[in-house]
Order: structure tokens, then C-alpha cells, then sequence
């Protein structure tokens, strides 16, 4: 995709999707009516995670150039229900950034523009999930799933070089000026279905928890299926 000019600006916020909260009002609400009867306890647990990703789902050309921090991380709670269930919220930052560079042509009689682009991406990912433990020997197998919001803010910039004398790269009879670039500020929020898996360890001050997450944004092009593996410490009584 090539950008002929960018003026600075600042998009609002982009509300989520009503139908996916809605989801998880429904959900949480649904899950504390079936335990409201049990007369064993609730007990709540909190802590941190620390990960990095697996793949890169975002799709790539040769002109692209991206970099993105090898973690993610940040606080977790975890609300234990009855039976081995539990509802589970993180708060999780990850960043990355990507420069690339391309040529463009205002016509076929003139020089091309070099183009220089760099953007740079900072992401809170707020995943809300429903985990069952199973109890096997010392370890402690479980399976989460739920939904994510995810609030991606966005500051990206380009410019532009005539690659031949100055004036040789736009026609006569162009009506605009030279292209210069810009910056532009953007603030979106994405969300879709999340899941995990992984292993329950129990130390006496600490739970440790290696995982694999999975989450998929159902409103972003593309839609990338996106893996990272982390690992929970987290406290509290279970």
C-alpha cells in the first residue's frame, strides 16, 4: 500500500464490540449462578506473567522490516470457584515496531519517490477466561478459555525523497504540492476469542504456571491467529 501524504492527527477511540462484552457480563454472571449453592469457599489469588510470542502472524513483504519486544507481561487475578473452576483476568503489554521502505511514481514520465515508513506499536491485551484444573499426580493440568479486549495505540510516520533533482518526480500538471509526509496517531481497540493451556505447579509460597495462549482478533485485517507461550507465578490460597 503506498500513502501519499499524512497529516498529523488523532483518531478517537473505537468502542468494542457491544455483543463480545456483552458475552462476558453474560458469562461471568452465568458461571457465579451455577456455584451460588456450593458451600465451599471462594478464595481469589493474584500475581504476575511473563511470556514471549511464538509466531508473528502479521503479514510481511520483502520491504518490511519488523522488530517486536521478545516479552509480554504484566499483573493476574484469578477469582477460584468450587469444583476446580476459575474465573481469570490479565492485563498483559507487549510492543513492536516496523519500518520498511518502497518507491512510488506520480506518472510514468518521472522520477520515483523513495519511501521511508516506521510505526510503532504499544499493546495492553485484557483477556478474560474461564479455567478448569484437573488433578493429576503433582502437577496440575488445566484448560482456559474466554474472550480478549485488546487497546492498540499506534504512532506511525513516512517520508518522502524525490530520487532524481529536485521537481524530476511529480508531473507538470500535478494539482498537489510536493509530497513530504507526515505523522498520524491512532487508537483502536480489537478483540476475539481466547484460549489457553498448560501445567499447575504448587510450591509453598508460589504457584507456578507454564502456559500456551492462543487469541484471535475477529475485527482486524487480517485476522491472525496468534500464540504466545508464558509462565504465571502467581499467590494467594486456592
Amino acid at each position: 500500500m503506498h500513502i501519499l501524504m499524512f497529516a498529523t492527527k488523532t483518531d478517537g477511540p473505537q468502542p468494542a464490540s457491544g455483543n463480545g462484552m456483552r458475552s462476558i457480563v453474560i458469562t461471568v454472571f452465568f458461571t457465579l449462578s451455577l456455584f451460588a449453592q456450593s458451600d465451599k469457599p471462594y478464595t481469589f489469588s493474584g500475581g504476575f506473567k511473563l511470556g514471549a510470542p511464538i509466531n508473528n502472524p502479521s503479514f510481511l513483504s520483502p520491504f518490511i522490516n519488523y522488530s517486536s519486544s521478545r516479552w509480554t507481561g504484566g499483573p493476574t487475578v484469578e477469582f477460584h470457584l468450587p469444583y476446580s473452576f476459575s474465573i481469570e483476568f490479565d492485563a498483559l503489554y507487549r510492543n513492536n515496531r516496523t519500518n520498511y521502505s518502497t518507491t512510488f511514481r506520480l506518472g510514468s514520465n518521472v522520477n520515483a519517490y523513495n519511501i521511508t515508513s516506521f510505526q510503532q506499536k504499544n499493546v495492553w491485551g485484557l483477556p478474560l477466561l474461564m479455567k478448569r484444573r484437573f488433578q493429576v499426580g503433582p502437577a496440575r493440568p488445566f484448560v482456559s478459555a474466554g474472550w480478549f479486549l485488546s487497546r492498540e495505540s499506534t504512532k506511525s510516520s513516512a517520508f518522502y525523497q524525490c530520487s532524481g533533482p529536485q521537481g524530476s518526480c511529480r508531473p507538470a500538471d500535478y494539482p498537489a504540492g510536493e509530497p513530504t509526509g507526515g505523522q498520524t496517531r491512532n487508537l483502536s481497540f480489537l478483540h476475539g476469542p481466547a484460549a489457553g493451556a498448560g501445567l499447575e505447579f504448587k510450591t509453598r509460597y508460589v504457584t507456578i504456571t507454564p502456559e500456551l495462549r492462543f487469541n484471535r482478533a475477529i475485527n482486524s485485517y487480517p485476522r491472525d491467529n496468534r500464540f504466545t507461550g508464558m509462565v504465571g507465578f502467581t499467590f494467594g490460597k486456592k
